[in-house]
């Protein structure tokens, strides 16, 4: 019984570590221009293709805050 915890514990443990790892290095993609106000899921995405500015790779966790995320890769 107390091995089955001890690895339901272990097992949560990892689960956690990792979800928080993926949410903080995952990246996004922004226009710089003065109109932007959206973040995309790629570079590559037809929404970055009338950017006015540069296309600058950011995390999530820093952007999520000001813009919202774009209606084409996001869907």
């Amino acid at each position: 019984m107390k091995r089955l915890l001890l690895t339901l514990l272990f097992v949560f443990l990892v689960l956690i570590t990792n979800a928080e790892k993926q949410q903080a290095v995952q990246t996004v993609y922004i226009c710089t221009g003065p109109k932007a106000v959206v973040y995309h899921r790629t570079a590559k995405c037809r929404g970055l293709n009338n950017c006015s500015g540069k296309i600058k790779k950011v995390s999530l966790a820093e952007i999520k805050k000001t813009r919202r995320a774009c209606k084409i890769c996001y869907k």
